[in-house]
């Protein structure tokens, strides 16, 4: 399952940068936003339950987030805070792999 985990960010990131940077359309945004909710309900579904588990839980809620809001400033063209977010994402990334292993 930890694999899949990591496999579905690892997809829900691609979807993302190629929604933002080279397929900006309705239909790419409104994927990102459903792959985000479905990243979500799985790392709910399964991590649920599990101790510490709601760590990596908040910290995948957060991911989701994070990406939302790196639509917005890529949008107002706003470049300093796209490299500072686009570090927080694959910190963040990183993260809930490690601690999802961890569990």
């Amino acid at each position: 399952m930890i694999l899949l985990l990591t496999l579905l960010i690892v997809t829900y990131l691609l979807i993302a940068y190629l929604s933002l940077y080279f397929f900006n359309t309705k239909l790419t945004q409104i994927a990102r936003i459903i792959f985000g909710i479905a990243l979500i309900i799985f790392s709910f579904t399964w991590l649920y339950g599990l101790s510490g588990s709601l760590w990596v839980i908040l910290i995948v809620i957060c991911l989701v987030i994070n990406i939302e809001i790196t639509a917005f400033k890529f949008k107002i063209n706003d470049s300093k805070a796209l490299q500072i977010l686009h570090i927080f994402t694959i910190a963040m990334a990183a993260l809930i792999i490690i601690t999802a292993f961890m569990l």
